[in-house]
């Protein structure tokens, strides 16, 4: 897990060098064909890409490549593909929501976020807020120890209760890293998801999980946590070197705790429709996008700030369980949003998928303007 964040951290915002010619959108043929190229030559097994527009209309959608290596299954325009930590996004999406709806407060304290561990808590963590914990500046570790990710799978515990916890743990000591600072932390989504289970139970659901899928999004789209039930699978190298297929069991994904951070599924389109809103954002998505705690940081509320796209000022966010891989790009100048991605993981993969959602932006955005 470390060596992933490693990578994605390193190619979060790694842009293609080429600037894109600006063209007419391509022909459904064409764009199909362009991502069988770059599938190829990136060695991936799956390929798919959406571009959508800020009214939610689908401008482009393609898939190429199969399910599974070796299977002859080829993948579908509705199959759902696993985004990682481009979930993140949608759960500060869901706190500001909750915010909306008068259940939560922008500015809330770890004390105030997780009252009955308050008494618990280190004294450092008194002042640490809701945002702090979602622009990865809390203090906290980036992960949970290598023993909670190697035993958390079997554990008969709910995932809430786990995520209860961990909150536990972490917040009886001093914060990992001085509180103010970036360091890139599931481990902070994840407290941030033990202060949604809080709001879940109060709203009458069960966890963060019900409260996302009931209030978030809308039913029967496909989205869900974990490995997509059915369809495209994540892959991994095998004994051999190959890439395999890892089904949909539980060592096919991270530790179901760990949603908050990174285990949604979701079909293309469905994604890029939820997305397409914040082109034009309302208050609660202008919040989110805004570099945090100021203009000069490179990170939001759950979005990377890439302030030298070729397409415009851009935002955007990578997500990979080592065994997918997503990329969302949204372009406010060029009025689009781009989500490439693919099931499995490799730094050439990264780089694939930065240069395409580049050239998708030039080939169905609008021209920036002088």
């Amino acid at each position: 897990v470390r060596d992933m964040l490693k990578c994605l951290v390193s190619f979060l915002f790694a842009l293609a060098l080429v600037m894109p010619a600006w063209s007419e959108s391509m022909s459904p043929e064409d764009l199909t064909a362009k991502l069988e190229t770059v599938r190829d030559k990136a060695g991936l097994v799956a390929l798919g890409a959406v571009v959508a527009d800020a009214d939610g209309q689908i401008l482009a959608l393609a898939v190429t490549g199969d399910r599974v290596r070796g299977k002859g299954d080829a993948a579908q325009p509705d199959d759902a593909w696993h985004i990682g930590s481009n979930t993140k996004m949608l759960t500060a999406l869901l706190y500001g929501r909750l915010v909306e709806r008068g259940e939560a407060r922008w500015g809330a304290t770890l004390p105030e976020l997780l009252p009955d561990l308050a008494d618990e808590m280190d004294a450092a963590w008194s002042d640490i807020t809701i945002e702090d914990l979602l622009a990865h500046r809390s203090g906290m570790a980036a992960n949970p120890g290598v023993t909670w990710f190697l035993t958390s799978r079997a554990s008969s515990n709910t995932v809430e209760a786990q995520r209860t916890s961990l909150a536990r743990a972490a917040l009886a000591k001093p914060p990992k890293t001085e509180p103010g600072s970036f360091t890139y932390s599931n481990y902070g989504y994840m407290v941030a998801g033990a202060a949604l289970d809080r709001i879940a139970e109060r709203m009458g659901h069960q966890n963060y999980e019900s409260l996302f899928l009931a209030e978030l999004v809308p039913s029967g789209e496909g989205w869900g946590f974990g490995p997509p039930p059915e369809g495209i699978e994540g892959h991994r190298k095998g004994l051999f070197g190959g890439l395999k297929g890892q089904g949909a069991g539980l060592d096919a994904d991270n530790p179901p705790a760990l949603a908050p951070a990174g285990t949604l599924h979701v079909p293309l389109e469905a994604h890029a429709r939820l997305l397409s809103s914040f082109l034009t954002p309302d208050e609660t998505e202008a919040k989110l996008l805004m570099p945090y705690p100021d203009e000069a940081s490179d990170y939001a509320l759950g979005w990377g700030v890439v302030p030298d796209s070729p397409s415009g000022a851009a935002l955007g966010h990578s997500g990979s369980n080592t065994m997918w891989l997503s990329t969302v790009r949204l372009y406010p100048d060029a009025g689009v949003v781009v989500i490439v991605n693919t099931n499995s993981f490799s730094e050439k993969g990264v780089q694939a998928l930065n240069g395409l959602a580049e050239d998708l932006a030039a080939a169905y955005g609008a021209a920036p303007q002088d």
